[in-house]
């Protein structure tokens, strides 16, 4: 049995929270620290095997094949927690019953693309990982099969036994770079992902910790999370947020990546990250891309990076009277036929970036759009609760403040948060086709429809649509593209001319085609390597989850001195899971999964076998559903009316206030919380939305509390 992953460096331990209060510039567990893209993944190869000398006992033999020179390397496994003799509590969140080095494999025995005969029969005389420094050129990576690590497990410390069918292997490295070392190459030690892995299963398991306190238990145990959970399926979802960083959760790799694929994903998140304007990365202390990156955005652009628009991997949203330089504003003119057609004013969109980065300044601007205010309006529940809902009020003009009128069509879109992008692309087209014929006999009327659109490498073939506010791109790649070309200004092979040259005025666009494409084909693969295997984070508040916000330390110091407050805490996550369990039911008594299907599968034929046979709980059919007129927009795409939109997912949602106090929902922004996204819900959501607002007010809230837990 043989289970392949790939990891990366980790700044902290998985079970350290922040003690100061505030993740805020904190070396935590969720962050990619400076040259996360350079030397510092690894390759991890576990290898099950029945024990020669007792066949109900289980041998485990884990190669990690690292992208650099390494020593010391600490290997920790079976996590315990306390010390002998330390009171109740979790005293020592990074001890493990073992806690020692690994072996290193003869150069060439193990090459890529070549299996490990296991167990090895010889591992006792086996050489050991170098114990200190040496000096490495930075220029000469290890070659293929000339530094391979080796551990072999054969016992759980804190069982005292063999290993057996059903038993938890926690473990983490602690990683050592050798070579040179300075402020300029970054760290040098760091600890690396927490992997656990159930004998007689493959692939790794997505866990969270169990109780805290219990003086005979093992505090914060491994315990596997449950399916209700395992929103983005066993392969994709992330283990519980154990270190407190929901501003974090967005931006995690699966933990069953695969390990050929985990380093392209670092450098697709590198460029993700950097700038299309200056080759700068966005997070400080990385190196700069200036020979792939400078000089590629524009002439005309909303933001200079992917990340400027999705911080954290989260949405945009409006402020008030500020360019909208976040969102997307398409523009057009009516044709013939009451469709829309590029507007010769601005080509199709609003740009308004005005970057400035080391002194100098850069213009991509054409115009300039603001949420001047908002138009309100007033409603009650029937049980007499009063609400207020706006509609955004616009004003347009050029570049120096001059006033200018509105196009003749226009459609207003925030960037949407990242989550499971990979997966509802695994989806198969005749699932969703599937879900589009049973919802034509929906007893509220919720029939969707599918969007079609021209396959992005041959136009002749028709595609479902699955991602964008109307359905428009059926694959992440297509999504990205547009999205480099459309937000940033620049060109890929798909799309090889500006899009901004479609403006009239606008001859500088059109000669800038004669530099496409400027992004190449590997480097958008990158991005799309990225985006399709970020993970998706763990349901919160399910049974038996621990609660988040206090760390070991204080814990252990209220067990001591005021125990009620821990008692209290448990008490109060108790109440919660109760609540979202409701508030779940709620969910589906509304109707609201006639729309937000909860359950997808994804098909077997992906090319990233991550993705591949999973059951998935984003809470959208990807179908598109007439939301009535108060949503509607007079920009129809492809089959999209403009009171139809793709049925949004809402995993993650929840997440989204902890990366933006100020997040805003629906396509526009106009919703200030989920509660008035609700309340805008109209035409085929319209019975959904009815039965929501009859319901007493803390039902009302206990569903909105179900809906932040996804």
């Amino acid at each position: 049995m043989v289970t392949r992953v790939g990891g990366r460096v980790r700044d902290r331990h998985a079970r350290e929270q922040s003690e100061t209060g505030t993740n805020v510039g904190g070396d935590l567990y969720g962050i990619f620290a400076p040259h996360y893209f350079e030397r510092r993944t690894h390759e991890i190869t576990i290898y099950e095997n029945a024990s020669p000398s007792n066949a109900a006992d289980r041998i485990l033999t884990l190669v990690v094949k690292p992208q650099w020179w390494m020593y010391g390397t600490n290997f920790r496994f079976g996590f315990i927690g306390r010390r002998d003799g330390d009171p109740a509590g979790p005293t020592a969140v990074a001890l493990y019953g073992d806690n020692g080095g690994m072996k290193r494999l003869p150069v060439g025995m193990l090459r890529d693309g070549q299996d490990l005969k296991t167990p090895i029969a010889n591992y006792g005389s086996l050489g050991e990982d170098p114990d200190s420094n040496y000096d490495t050129d930075l220029n000469v990576p290890p070659q293929d099969g000339e530094f391979v690590l080796v551990k072999q497990i054969t016992t759980l410390p804190r069982l005292n036994r063999g290993l057996r069918a059903g038993d938890l292997v926690e473990f983490e490295l602690g990683i050592f770079l050798a070579g040179k070392q300075g402020n300029a190459l970054g760290r040098f030690n760091y600890y690396a992902d927490v992997i656990t892995y159930k004998v007689g299963t493959t692939g790794v398991q997505p866990w969270f910790r169990g109780g805290c306190c219990d003086a005979a238990a093992i505090p914060w145990d491994t315990k596997l999370l449950p399916s209700e959970a395992l929103a983005g399926g066993a392969m994709m979802t992330l283990h519980e947020d154990t270190s407190n960083e929901p501003e974090m959760q967005l931006l995690q790799v699966s933990p069953n990546i695969a390990g050929r694929n985990i380093q392209p994903f670092v450098e697709g998140r590198r460029l993700f990250h950097s700038s299309f304007l200056t080759g700068a990365h966005v997070e400080a202390g990385n190196p700069t891309l200036f020979n792939t990156l400078a000089g590629r955005a524009g002439p005309k652009f909303q933001e200079a990076a992917c990340i400027q628009c999705h911080t954290n991997n989260g949405k945009s949203s409006p402020a008030l009277n500020t360019p909208l330089a976040n969102m997307v504003v398409l523009t057009g003119d009516a044709d013939a036929s009451g469709g829309v057609t590029v507007d010769r004013r601005f080509g199709g969109r609003i740009w308004q970036g005005l970057v400035t980065d080391a002194g100098k300044t850069y213009d991509g601007r054409n115009g300039v759009l603001k949420v001047t205010g908002y138009r309100n309006t007033d409603g009650k529940y029937p049980d007499g609760t009063a609400y207020t809902l706006q509609t955004p009020i616009y004003a347009l003009t050029d570049v120096n403040g001059n006033s200018l009128p509105m196009p003749e069509r226009m459609s207003v879109r925030a960037s949407p948060h990242l989550v499971g992008m990979g997966l509802l692309e695994a989806v198969p087209e005749s699932a969703l086709a599937a879900l589009a014929r049973a919802s034509a006999s929906d007893p509220d009327g919720t029939a969707g429809r599918l969007q079609i659109v021209p396959d992005a490498h041959n136009p002749t073939i028709p595609r479902v649509g699955r991602f964008g506010w109307k359905a428009t791109s059926s694959t992440v790649q297509q999504q990205t593209v547009d999205a480099l070309n459309g937000d940033m200004g620049v060109t890929t092979s798909l799309l090889p001319k500006h899009f901004c040259g479609r403006a009239m005025p606008d001859g500088g666009c059109r000669a800038a085609d004669a530099n496409s494409p400027e992004l190449g084909d590997t480097d958008v693969k990158l991005i799309t390597h990225y985006l399709s295997l970020l993970g998706v984070p763990a349901r919160r508040h399910f049974a038996g989850q621990q609660y988040l916000g206090v760390p070991a330390p204080t814990i252990v110091d209220q067990l001591a001195s005021n125990p009620g407050a821990v008692t209290a805490a448990e008490q109060a996550e108790r109440t919660a899971q109760d609540r979202v369990a409701r508030g779940g039911q709620l969910f589906a008594q509304a109707r609201c999964t006639s729309c937000h299907a909860a359950s997808l599968t994804t098909g077997g034929a992906h090319k990233f076998a991550e993705l591949r046979n999973q059951l998935i709980h984003p809470y959208t059919d990807l179908l598109l559903h007439d939301m009535g007129a108060g949503l509607a927009d007079n920009y129809p795409q492809g089959k999209a009316s403009g009171a139809e939109w793709r049925t949004a997912p809402l995993w993650g949602l929840g997440l989204l206030a902890s990366i933006d106090p100020q997040t805003r929902y629906l396509h526009d922004g106009r919703a200030r919380s989920i509660e008035e996204a609700i309340l805008w819900h109209g035409g085929q959501g319209s019975a959904a939305r009815d039965r929501f607002k009859a319901m007493p007010a803390d039902d009302r809230k206990q569903l909105i509390e179900f809906v932040k837990s996804l």
